[in-house]
């Protein structure tokens, strides 16, 4: 990742690490560690976490208390995940958890991205290579607004049932 983006070890590349629970070690106990990761995440997301209505003012205090409580009430972070935070602290810090949850929306990998474009690859092959656009786009994925899967669920159900064999020959 160094090699190929040179910002890897500052910015906002490198800041998601603040979801990390395991990396936060004793040093991260001070009242300033981690400040500017929020500051920004909170930069690049901001457009994006004030439409979904947090309050981007808030995260900054909403941090420290999240990050002293936790310290305080467990003194091994390693075991806490954040849908535990979420539970125990989400009603105190609710616009720096919707951060949080943005973060760990961002997939790891791109892996989810090529099995897509393997998909399109087996649809649009040599043989079909004069599909337009949106007709490629419907055939790999359905409108979820009028997605119904009764039918999906029925097919998979009928296709289970096997017939039994009384021989086997």
């Amino acid at each position: 990742m160094e090699t190929r983006f040179s910002d890897f070890s500052s910015g906002v590349l490198h800041a998601p690490k603040l979801v990390d629970i395991m990396s936060w070690s004793d040093a991260d106990k001070c009242e300033d560690c981690g400040d500017a990761y929020v500051e920004c995440l909170i930069k690049h997301f901001g457009p994006l976490l004030a439409s979904s209505g947090a309050h981007l003012d808030l995260i900054p205090d909403q941090w420290t208390f999240l990050k002293s409580s936790l310290y305080q009430q467990h003194p091994n972070m390693g075991q806490l995940t954040w849908p535990e935070i979420n539970q125990r602290l989400g009603g105190q810090c609710p616009d720096f958890l919707q951060l949080v949850h943005v973060l760990l929306c961002i997939p790891a990998s791109t892996a989810d991205c090529e099995r897509g474009f393997n998909l399109m690859k087996q649809v649009k092959s040599d043989w079909r290579s004069g599909l337009r656009p949106d007709t490629l786009s419907d055939l790999s994925s359905p409108d979820i607004e009028h997605f119904d899967p009764e039918s999906a669920i029925q097919l998979w159900h009928q296709a289970s049932v096997r017939e039994r064999r009384t021989d086997f020959t």
